[in-house]
């Protein structure tokens, strides 16, 4: 399953993984959370798997889907999201392959 991975260097992943919890939690754009921990959340995009993990200095965003344009436009449409809730910080998110 082809998969993207991002690493966000930042002393706030814990305060960010809960931002993202509590936002996603309300399943806004037919988001659905599949798990929720103090170190992971997971989230079903519908045509893909979203997972954010934090770690003491950063936060590890990952997106798995079946098909090669859906991991595309899922994963643009996940660092948005991030991307406009890390904004004070300025954090980008840049993907790799995984």
């Amino acid at each position: 399953m082809p998969a993207l991975e991002a690493h966000l260097g930042t002393p706030r992943a814990e305060r960010y993984l809960a931002q993202l919890t509590s936002h996603l939690s309300h399943g806004p754009g037919g988001l659905t959370v599949l798990s929720t921990s103090a170190e992971e959340l997971v989230v079903d995009l519908g045509t893909a798997t979203w997972s954010v993990r934090a770690a003491p200095a950063e936060l590890l965003l990952r997106v798995e889907a079946d098909d090669a344009d859906e991991l595309e436009q899922q994963s643009a449409r996940v660092a948005h999201r991030v991307e406009q809730i890390a904004r004070r910080d300025g954090l980008q998110v840049v993907w790799q392959q995984a």
